[in-house]
């Protein structure tokens, strides 16, 4: 008989380091505070804080103005959008290890051939041309 693959397991990918999986592994209190000083969030860090604060403040939005139309104060629902606004602050500007998940590895720059640069020559034809009248 064949095995056969267990359909409901997960595929599982090669197996990283933890030297090497980024900010996803768990980060001592000096790498976490050098991170935070870095400020480097990788892209989908940034789509998914953008998405976060967008969601939260709409929402709160949305609950604000019906607490505030039902206890009859505008204030109310502004109360709700600040409070919802400083609390997506703060957990989305600063570079938490949660938005830097998937670090970009950039390639290394390549080497200029180095080669004996000509000065560039001055074109014959181009240019106000002195011409003497006859």
């Amino acid at each position: 008989k064949r095995a056969r693959p267990d359909i409901h397991s997960r595929a599982q990918g090669p197996a990283v380091p933890a030297a090497q999986r980024g900010a996803a592994a768990m980060v001592g209190f000096f790498e976490l505070w050098d991170m935070l000083r870095a400020g480097s969030i990788d892209f989908i860090g940034q789509k998914s804080a953008f998405d976060f604060q967008h969601y939260v403040i709409w929402i709160a939005g949305i609950i604000g103005f019906i607490y505030g139309l039902i206890m009859q104060r505008f204030l109310y629902t502004f109360y709700f959008i600040f409070a919802s606004t400083l609390f997506s602050t703060v957990i989305t500007l600063p570079s938490w290890p949660c938005w830097n998940r998937n670090p970009v590895e950039w390639l290394e720059p390549k080497e200029e051939a180095k080669e004996d640069k000509e000065e560039p020559k001055k074109s014959q034809g181009g240019g106000k041309k002195n011409k003497k009248k006859d």
